[in-house]
Formats: structure tokens, sequence, C-alpha cells
């Protein structure tokens, strides 16, 4: 009975330090990016916006800059 109880006890120790760690994969895969993801689109937004003043206004705009983007 005692072994019973230690083996079931060593399983569900087992199971939830798998689960943590693949909890833990799954977090550092997405989570990084996710936010790159979202990055990038919002780069996207603001050039096709700076597309659509320079079509506009014609080749008047100035260039942007780096730090704008950042």
């Amino acid at each position: 009975m005692l072994e019973a109880m230690a083996a079931l006890i060593l399983v569900i120790v087992g199971a939830m330090l798998i689960m943590m760690i693949l909890a833990y994969g799954i977090y550092v895969t997405f989570y990084p990016l996710g936010k790159t993801v979202k990055g990038g689109m919002e780069t996207a937004k603001v050039q096709a916006e700076e597309a659509v003043e320079k079509r506009l206004l014609g080749e008047k705009m100035p260039k942007p800059t780096v730090a704008k983007y950042a």
C-alpha cells in the first residue's frame, strides 16, 4: 500500500513538472513572437500612412527618420 502511494505521488509530481516545463516553453516561444508581430504590424501601418501622405503631397515630404519607428 505504501509503495502504491509513493508511486502515485511520484507520478503526480512528474506530471506537474512536465506540464510546468511545457507551459514555460510555450511562453518563451510565443510571447516574444507575438510582440514582434505586433511591432511589425504597427510599423507597416505607419509606413502605409506615410505612403498615402507622400502620394497626396507629391515629393515634398521629408524622409522619415529611423527614430520615429523605435
